[in-house]
């Protein structure tokens, strides 16, 4: 729907890394929901998302495709580090940002939609987020590691019955529409 934006999908992790310290607690699973939040928020918001990133849907939830690759590149120049910390007793790589983010091509609104998912799911542990996202109607909807639509922010959180799913498989291969 929208062209992948690498450096500002690069940035973007830069910046939320930066912004949230490290009682956060910025693992790679609330990295990637932080990331999705903010851009299936800015989709549903302004149009469009931040970073055409592609979110599939993965065992902790949304997972952009492109986050392992932009993670190592990140952390081989030395913009991102990783330290292993106890975090209640788990192991975390928590992720810290080495420098200032580039910010020159994130429009207001793309600001906006960060920081709206920054303050309401940045101090959110991980488990928390995951079992929240699984609640996207967007992901209980998509196969195994399959991308899941921006358009399906409008479809809300939590609404949909197992019936109410079956009904639409059923009109949907009724219709040709699979």
């Amino acid at each position: 729907m929208s062209e992948f934006d690498g450096r500002k999908f690069s940035e973007l992790i830069v910046y939320i890394a930066r912004r949230l310290g490290p009682e956060a607690a910025l693992g790679r699973v609330k990295l990637a929901k932080l990331l999705m939040w903010s851009d299936f928020g800015a989709f549903e918001r302004f149009g469009k998302p931040i970073t055409g990133a592609t979110y599939e849907k993965w065992e902790h939830g949304h997972l952009p495709r492109e986050l392992l690759l932009a993670e190592r590149d990140l952390l081989a120049n030395g913009d991102i580090a990783t330290e292993t910390v106890d975090y209640y007793g788990k192991r975390l790589k928590h992720i810290t940002a080495e420098r200032d983010p580039d910010l020159s091509e994130f429009t207001e609104d793309d600001l906006a939609a960060v920081e709206s998912a920054i303050r309401q799911y940045g101090h959110e542990s991980a488990s928390y987020l995951s079992d929240l996202s699984h609640h996207e109607v967007g992901w209980r909807l998509a196969n195994w590691k399959e991308a899941i639509p921006l358009t399906t922010v409008f479809l809300g959180a939590g609404g949909v019955r197992e019936a109410d799913i079956r009904r639409g498989e059923a009109l949907a291969s009724s219709h040709g529409w699979n």
